[in-house]
């Protein structure tokens, strides 16, 4: 396991240096993901810089005149916005067996955010996240601490890695955090010195909402960024450690991406799971390809290239690892995705992708298109 983990922390560093996926736009602009997002710790509802950025950098220039909304704001009062984000899925997918293809629509995410200003360092987040997840985060921010620090109280996505909006990748299948789930009930604390970030959170883990025993998962983040001629880098290292029932999970993750000249950015992510049960609440379809019976050693990676032909039109491509069991020759999951990401107005995203995946561990290859449908705020 030690040598496959080396080797894909290679290519990811290898690849990297030459390199822009939602995190492709703090380090284009070399800034953190609190820069852009009412959570400090990223993704989620958009800050005034956020919603700036989204409806003037992103979508095609000549057409944001004619379809823009003149005077366009979130804010319901001066102490309550609200944001939105909204991911509709239509796809193709077909099997070796011809008789296993299918087609249908899917909604993956329908998240209406709201902020309300306590006072000048408090506010109350909200996400129903209706849906058929149990997605719902409800959490005090208070930015009350040194070097920018912040407390966080109640029920959020914990800090682990980055937030790819891909929830079919490997690294997000492979553990809890798949779907945008895996909130938990806990604190954060979160701290930022100049180019470097901390962040660590304890929470009841995945036992839920209210644990009966002592044991409880713990989260740390460590993140740094800067700038080096041509190049602007983000690397970072994520671990989690979850006690609270019998599957003691274990992550630990190393991301990273460097965007070139203000152009191609790579971003990456390796991740190595561990634990002690064959359940460990991860997608049905990993679990088939879990040949390790209970003692659980997995790895998974992921690297995702943008280069921007002209505003509004992206072109992608992403690579997934997966293996189910490092300790033995167990075969392999690989994907290979192509496409575009077209943003023709403000707050709209249109992104068709091929994908292809090889599995040697299912015994067989799949073909898929994808179109997916973004509307946000």
């Amino acid at each position: 396991m030690r040598n496959r983990l080396f080797i894909s922390l290679g290519l990811l560093i290898t690849i990297s240096v030459t390199g822009y996926a939602l995190p492709r736009f703090a380090t284009r602009l070399n800034l953190p993901c609190q820069s852009c997002h009412v959570n400090p710790s990223g993704g989620g509802m958009r800050n005034a810089f956020g919603q700036s950025f989204g409806r003037d950098s992103l979508s095609v220039k000549s057409w944001q005149q004619e379809y823009e909304l003149d005077d366009f704001s979130t804010k319901i009062s001066e102490f309550l916005s609200y944001g939105a984000d909204f991911r509709l899925l239509a796809f193709y997918q077909s099997k070796t067996n011809p008789d296993a293809s299918l087609s249908s629509f899917f909604p993956m995410q329908t998240d209406l955010y709201f902020n309300l200003a306590v006072s000048k360092k408090i506010n109350l987040f909200i996400n129903p996240a209706f849906g058929p997840y149990n997605r719902l985060e409800a959490f005090a921010i208070a930015r009350v601490l040194p070097a920018n620090g912040y407390v966080k109280l109640g029920r959020f996505a914990p800090p682990y890695g980055l937030r790819f909006d891909d929830h079919t990748s490997f690294v997000r299948q492979a553990t809890p955090f798949r779907n945008n789930m895996g909130q938990q009930t806990g604190v954060e604390l979160g701290l930022k010195a100049g180019s470097f970030a901390a962040m660590g959170a304890v929470t009841n883990g995945m036992q839920g909402d209210r644990d009966g025993n002592l044991a409880k998962a713990v989260f740390g983040k460590l993140e740094a960024r800067g700038e080096a001629g041509p190049l602007r880098v983000l690397a970072g290292v994520s671990s989690y450690n979850d006690a609270s029932s019998a599957e003691n999970l274990n992550l630990l993750g190393g991301y990273g991406a460097v965007t070139f000249m203000d152009m191609l950015t790579v971003t990456g992510d390796v991740e190595r799971i561990q634990g002690n049960s064959s359940s460990m609440s991860v997608s049905s379809d990993l679990n088939q390809r879990n040949a390790s019976g209970t003692d659980l050693k997995q790895l998974a990676v992921m690297i995702e290239a943008d280069y921007p032909l002209t505003q509004g039109i992206d072109l992608k491509f992403m690579y997934d690892f997966f293996d189910p069991d490092t300790k033995t020759k167990s075969g392999t999951a690989v994907r290979y995705s192509g496409g575009v990401e077209f943003m023709p107005v403000s707050g709209v995203e249109v992104r068709p992708l091929y994908r292809y995946t090889k599995d040697s561990i299912l015994n067989r290859n799949v073909s898929e298109l994808h179109i997916l449908f973004h509307l946000y705020l």
